[in-house]
């Protein structure tokens, strides 16, 4: 009687074949850690009305998410942590004083429209937050461009400045105020607003606090460090360069660092893994394009920030980078 030979089948499944621990909801719940820094900075400056913006957008990013999921006919699940992270973003990106219902209604179109219409995660185009912000700035640019004066301020700030003892005291941002009121601000003003002593959106204001949410993204492999570099090299070389033609019609580099949301913008809006291009060539062109069109905009338009539209133009032609920058085909 013959023995039957054992048959072992390999099933080869298509590339790419990853072998990694860092999954979906890890590389979210990380950002979503990460955040919790700039949000605290938030919290700390402008008291209860950052923390209510923060938790509101959160719940209505879960709340539609779930929505949008339903009305797809999917299995509705929560835990991946994109949604939470697209609130939390939401709410930074926007004044602290902006209206609760307004921020809710910019969620919604993030993630129902921005996220769900275009395929859920991983199939959204742009950035889901950005195009929030870019609704909310469209449909209410009043409430958009209105902003509080901290009401709690580091030591050795000047409180008639900061309007600390009042709830809240709008003005012009330093980055708007540079722009249409040529304000000039001091050798101190270097350290006060890296540290968070300016008036700005929730989470933007202190630069020490984003860039420790740098820190724990890169340590965890989260992010690219290559799209954050040339973005930011980008912006400090070009600002710098306006600043050396004309020092006094520019701000120096490291002060234009520090205004507005090139930070915040650069460690968690330019390294969105899904808007911004998979090669490594990709990835520089993106940082170094959305860097010059940042300093662009806010330089040469009517509009004092191109953080949200330099990002979101550079979102457009993610997949025309992909395409320029595939690698050589082995062998070829």
């Amino acid at each position: 009687m013959e023995k039957k030979e054992k048959i072992t089948r390999l099933t080869v499944g298509p590339a790419p074949h990853l072998k990694s621990s860092l999954t979906i909801e890890k590389m979210m719940w990380w950002t979503a850690a990460a955040l919790l820094l700039p949000s605290a900075g938030g919290v700390y400056f402008f008291g209860m009305k950052a923390l209510l913006l923060i938790v509101s957008c959160s719940a209505a990013a879960l709340l539609f998410d779930a929505a949008g999921q339903y009305l797809r006919g999917l299995r509705v699940q929560l835990t991946d942590g994109s949604a939470a992270v697209t609130g939390i973003l939401v709410a930074l990106i926007l004044p602290p004083s902006f209206p609760v219902w307004a921020a809710v209604l910019g969620t919604a179109f993030s993630i129902l429209i921005v996220k769900h219409v275009f395929g859920g995660l991983g199939k959204n185009i742009f950035n889901p937050a950005l195009m929030g912000r870019a609704f909310l700035t469209a449909a209410f640019p009043v409430l958009i461009t209105t902003y509080s004066i901290n009401c709690r301020t580091l030591p050795g700030y000047d409180a008639k400045m900061s309007g600390a003892g009042t709830e809240a005291v709008t003005g012009a941002t330093p980055l708007s105020g540079i722009k249409f009121e040529n304000a000039v601000y001091s050798g101190d003003s270097h350290l006060n607003f890296f540290l968070g002593q300016k008036k700005g959106s929730t989470g933007e204001t202190s630069g020490i606090l984003i860039l420790a949410g740098f820190i724990i993204l890169l340590a965890n492999k989260v992010i690219d460090w290559r799209l954050s570099a040339s973005y930011f090299m980008a912006i400090f070389g070009f600002s710098g360069a306006l600043w050396l033609t004309d020092p006094v019609a520019n701000v120096d580099p490291f002060l234009y660092m520090t205004l507005g949301g090139i930070l915040l913008g650069g460690v968690f809006m330019v390294t969105d893994p899904v808007t911004t291009p998979v090669t490594g060539r990709g990835k520089w062109i993106f940082g170094i394009g959305a860097g010059i069109l940042t300093v662009v905009i806010r330089n040469f338009s009517g509009y004092p920030e191109g953080v949200m539209f330099s990002i979101i133009l550079m979102n457009s032609v993610t997949p025309l980078i992909n395409r320029m920058t595939r690698p050589r085909i082995y062998g070829t």
